[in-house]
């Protein structure tokens, strides 16, 4: 019997295979060039590491006349030097060329007849790097049994060439069309009532969901200039744009340590103030009373799905913690319209707590045994969460993710910066991503071309942001240089 697929809707976690730039699950690596390494020897290695996770050998196949869920099976026609590609930059590139190139990538869909994912080896960066561009379908990615991508090509020690074995793999026969019916006539048998209760699951989750959103609603903060919220939504999809920018994580556990809040209130506030400027330059009027409406993942307290408050102390960017949590959403205010960067740390930091006390978290999912370097799979979490509340209901996605403080490899090379590249969800203009990885937090854009063009003047704002935030502290003190997005 072929492995059925988690979800009863294979849409619901995905989306459309064509539809990349918010179906896929996307991050960069930038490692140092492995000494003696070719092409042929970097395909063996990704070789050896699909061992661990044979999903990435597996296609989706659709049960005729749609009786049942789709099904994972092995691709008999598995190629890799499919999925593993190469492109370069102009020698030397710089990050501003690197964004440009990603945005292209994004964009292009992947094959549904295949296994739904792709590997690029991009050359040409400055002082000979290399850079390693994931892109994973969501559907292959659930937080337990199958990680993403990047989570087993990294490893704490690097991989000598020497030592990669690739292991034999030999396709399992693909059923027939008639065996697919036959088994999911079978299981409707067996069990009638489960196209209902996965109906009733799905509408259960956006009911969640929408009674969370209309609480949040209703807060205080959340009436404001309704053209500023427009801002960052589009009718029409054009091509994406993508930006990055880094900051020490020292920086952000020091001002939320002297105002008392948590790591992501800090980056939250960082990226309201970086907005802020961000529409100013457009020349667009601000009122303090306005906001803008993001959806965020944050950690909630395993086990609290029974009536019991969950609890949403947990600071994702700092690991520290985090292992055991459950994922949930919360839709919260960003103060971009208040002057007083102070003023906005404080209301941001009121509204997480205020969401502690809520019962009604949207779009929880267990992280069972989380640890290592799995960032990837928390973005694509945190996107599945907002894919069950309905389109307009927020007005940006920031999904933030815990990677390891310490040195990482990616076979012989040693990793340097690790940035994602969030998915742009049908009717959004902007969507941000955040992983800290050994002391630094980056941060990762994409945009609508026709709704932020230059969104990487916004990775720009955001060290202006952490400045402001630490001129306005009681001490005279000041944290580590700021570094934004470093240009060719």
């Amino acid at each position: 019997m072929a492995k059925r697929i988690e979800v009863s809707d294979f849409a619901l976690i995905g989306g459309n295979p064509a539809d990349s730039r918010s179906g896929a699950v996307c991050s960069i690596a930038i490692i140092e060039r492995p000494r003696g390494w070719d092409m042929n020897a970097l395909m063996e290695f990704v070789d050896s590491r699909l061992a661990l996770a044979p999903r990435y050998r597996q296609k989706v196949r659709a049960v005729p006349f749609v009786l049942g869920r789709s099904v994972w099976v092995d691709d008999k026609d598995f190629d890799l030097s499919f999925h593993v590609r190469r492109s370069a930059l102009p020698v030397p590139g710089g990050m501003r060329m690197l964004a440009d190139l990603v945005a292209r990538i994004i964009d292009r869909p992947l094959e549904p007849s295949r296994p739904l994912w792709e590997l690029y080896f991009i050359e040409g960066l400055a002082e000979d790097r290399i850079v390693v561009l994931s892109k994973t379908h969501q559907a292959l990615v659930d937080g337990r049994n199958y990680p993403d991508l990047t989570e087993l090509l990294l490893g704490s020690t690097p991989a000598e060439r020497d030592d990669i074995e690739v292991p034999t793999w030999s396709p399992a026969s693909s059923p027939s069309n008639g065996v697919l019916v036959v088994d999911a006539l079978t299981a409707l048998i067996a069990d009638p009532l489960d196209p209902l209760r996965r109906a009733g699951i799905v509408l259960g989750r956006a009911e969640k969901a929408g009674s969370s959103l209309l609480a949040a609603v209703t807060s205080p903060l959340r009436p404001g200039h309704a053209g500023v919220a427009d801002t960052f939504h589009t009718r029409r999809s054009t091509g994406s744009r993508v930006g990055f920018a880094s900051f020490p994580l020292a920086s952000v556990r020091g001002i939320a340590r002297r105002h008392k809040c948590t790591v992501n209130d800090v980056v939250l506030c960082v990226l309201a103030g970086a907005l802020r400027s961000w529409v100013q330059s457009w020349g667009r009027p601000l009122a303090t009373a306005d906001i803008l409406n993001v959806m965020v993942p944050l950690a909630v307290q395993a086990g609290a799905d029974d009536g019991e408050n969950p609890d949403f102390g947990e600071e994702l960017l700092d690991p520290t913690g985090v292992e055991g949590t459950d994922i949930a959403s919360a839709v919260i205010p960003l103060p971009i319209g208040e002057t007083n960067p102070r003023v906005r740390l404080a209301q941001i930091a009121r509204e997480t707590a205020a969401f502690a006390s809520s019962s009604n978290p949207v779009g929880a999912q267990a992280l069972a045994g989380f640890g290592g370097f799995s960032p990837a799979t928390l973005h694509a979490l945190g996107v599945r969460a907002a894919r069950l509340v309905p389109e307009g209901s927020y007005d940006l996605i920031v999904t933030n993710a815990p990677g390891p403080q310490h040195r990482m490899y990616w076979a012989e090379g040693e990793l340097f910066e690790m940035y994602p590249v969030p998915a742009l969800l049908p009717g959004q203009g902007l969507a941000v991503g955040l992983t800290s990885y050994d002391g630094m937090v980056y941060a990762g854009f994409t945009s609508d071309r026709s709704v932020v063009p230059d969104v990487d003047e916004i990775g720009e704002l955001v060290a202006m942001s952490i400045a402001e935030l630490e001129y306005t502290e009681p001490s005279s003190s000041r944290a580590t240089a700021v570094g934004g997005p470093a240009e060719g």
